[in-house]
């Protein structure tokens, strides 16, 4: 502390820098539209000396007006925060995980745990967080579609296997937030990343025309132990005590209390356009009580996706009504499945086959059958499935696994 009161605060800078080592932010403001005020200040330092009597309250103000941060409060990524973080990585720091769309800045270790600190992860979330960011680069996530396009797509994160528990991801009630820590910053983490890393910055690179609320976090824990299924992670070819990340894009999330063909109806609904105009994957979270009454009624998981992909459709009358099949469709075209559908009368199915409906189960005991549907966006074909590594030492850094999500009620 200094004769003003001020006390001194080292923080990592957040901001990416693309492989020629210019700074991401640096490039924004030439791009940008005119109505939106470049980043003030314009540090280039790896790590910043701030002095103020409140640094935490500074750091804020500061990052806020640079653009840094998705409007809310930040946690202040000290060089003591970041260094503890990068402990739960089992790379260095400096290891490059790949370049992120649309402006190309390195996602390194260390400014992926940047900005982990920033979205208020604990540290031992780091893994998980790391495993996101690998799938956001898949070519098949299409990120800089994603950051880019004038639609509210947003990144949906589900986590499986043991980490699940281990972290206290919720996967119970009220799994989709709020109140949970671990899914509250993981998924608003990744987002964080896509603003500073990715160049991802509203009204220069990010022109979604309203933006959802679920382009602030859109984390979820698949819940393992009230399904009868094996988990995502499974499915993908992994061994069922690996822990894994599912990535999918979302363009929405629909609430449905009922049953399935109460799903079907939402599914078949203008909610998926954007699936029907370009592909891909959609998904549905179950409730844990539905899926326990369809498998005593002898139903597997490939009956469900099967019944909705059949009953789930949009009616052909209004299909023709339809904005996409409108105005879009004449000049773009749409997939093969969907334009042989249309030209015999049929309804219009919204993915090309069942499988490329994703289930998974989700949410308390209780018996209410409350479900989420996920209607997809864009294209290519995305479900991507990463593994989440941890450090050699998981187990001595976390101790032993503590259920710190909510009870299932």
């Amino acid at each position: 502390m200094n004769a003003a009161g001020q006390i001194s605060a080292w923080v990592h800078t957040p901001v990416g820098q693309r492989a020629c080592g210019s700074w991401v932010d640096s490039l924004l403001p030439a791009r940008g539209r005119a109505h939106h005020a470049p980043p003030a200040g314009g540090v280039r330092e790896r790590i910043e000396r701030i002095r103020a009597v409140d640094a935490q309250s500074a750091v804020n103000e500061l990052f806020l007006a640079r653009g840094w941060t998705d409007g809310l409060p930040v946690v202040a990524p000290t060089v003591d925060r970041v260094r503890d973080m990068l402990r739960f990585s089992r790379a260095s720091a400096q290891t490059a995980l790949a370049p992120l769309a649309p402006m190309q800045g390195l996602a390194t270790v260390e400014k992926v745990a940047i900005n982990a600190v920033m979205a208020g992860c604990r540290p031992e979330y780091l893994p998980v967080v790391l495993a996101a960011v690998r799938a956001l680069a898949s070519p098949a996530f299409n990120l800089r579609g994603v950051q880019s396009t004038d639609e509210s797509v947003a990144p949906l994160l589900i986590v499986s296997g043991p980490i699940v528990q281990q972290l206290g991801i919720n996967d119970g009630i009220g799994a989709l937030g709020p109140g949970v820590q671990a899914n509250a910053t993981i998924g608003r983490a990744l987002r964080m990343v896509m603003i500073n890393i990715g160049g991802g910055r509203l009204g220069d690179t990010v022109l979604a025309g309203i933006g959802q609320p679920a382009r602030y976090t859109l984390c979820v824990g698949e819940n393992q132990g009230a399904s009868p299924w094996p988990g995502l992670q499974v499915e993908a070819g992994l061994p069922s005590q690996t822990s894994a990340l599912t990535l999918l894009r979302a363009e929405c999330c629909i609430n449905i209390t009922g049953e399935l063909d109460d799903i079907a109806s939402v599914m078949g609904s203008a909610v998926s356009a954007f699936n029907s105009l370009h592909g891909g994957c959609v998904a549905v979270l179950l409730a844990p009580a539905t899926v326990a009454r369809l498998t005593a009624d002898g139903w597997g998981k490939a009956d469900i996706a099967q019944y909705l992909y059949e009953n789930g459709r949009i009616p052909a009358a209004t299909w023709r009504r339809m904005w996409v099949a409108r105005k879009i469709i004449p000049d773009y075209g749409a997939p093969a499945w969907v334009q042989a559908a249309a030209a015999s009368g049929e309804a219009i199915p919204v993915v090309a086959s069942a499988r490329d409906i994703v289930l998974f189960v989700a949410g308390g005991s209780a018996p209410i059958a409350q479900h989420v549907y996920f209607p997809g966006w864009g294209f290519p074909y995305c479900r991507v499935v990463e593994p989440i590594e941890l450090p050699h030492d998981w187990s001595r850094l976390v101790g032993s696994p503590q259920v710190c999500a909510p009870e299932h009620l």
